[in-house]
């Protein structure tokens, strides 16, 4: 079994829960302080050092050697909207939710650094970006610019859900393709 394959089998379990408690705690854009004091600690409980940005809302954090870093990003923000799915888990907040799948990104981007933190070396630093405000304008993303996000970094990637993919199909484009 490769090595992420063994990560999700022992931390699968958690990923579902980080998942959903993500998701019934929805927060608006730069609101994101519940969601991101979790990524902080959950990383820091795992030995690693993020750093929140000075707003409270986002973390970067580095994983590997120095020098330049792949950078992963996924966003945290959730959307002014009822959720009406009835699901166990639906969100708690009144007139807001992820119905965006910020929620799984999230939960996706940190369990990638929790599971790059678990291996005896990497060839090349990471940076992992929780980026906040995806969904407004002007975006999060020049917060996290701001806060340094993307110095040293020599290639950046990000991810969002595709409804329109079948489960265990993955759609890859050069250039950008959403915010």
């Amino acid at each position: 079994m490769n090595p992420a394959d063994a990560w999700i089998a022992a931390h699968g379990a958690d990923l579902v829960t980080w998942r959903r408690r993500i998701h019934m705690h929805p927060e608006l854009a730069r609101q994101e302080f519940e969601t991101t004091t979790f990524v902080a600690e959950t990383l820091t409980a795992a030995g690693l050092s993020p750093v929140v940005l000075p707003s409270g809302s986002g973390v970067i954090c580095d994983i590997g050697p120095a020098g330049p870093r792949v950078a992963l990003r996924a966003d945290m923000d959730a959307l002014p909207l009822t959720e009406f799915t009835g699901a166990e888990y639906s969100s708690t907040v009144p007139g807001v939710s992820h119905a965006c799948g910020h929620d799984a990104h999230t939960t996706v981007l940190l369990a990638t650094g929790l599971a790059l933190a678990e291996l005896d070396s990497l060839p090349h630093g990471v940076r992992l970006i929780f980026q906040p405000a995806e969904e407004v304008m002007p975006g999060g993303a020049l917060d996290m610019v701001a806060a340094g996000a993307l110095e040293s970094v020599s290639q950046i990637y990000a991810l969002h859900c595709d409804p329109r993919l079948e489960v265990g199909r993955v759609g890859i484009r050069v250039g950008a393709v959403t915010s």
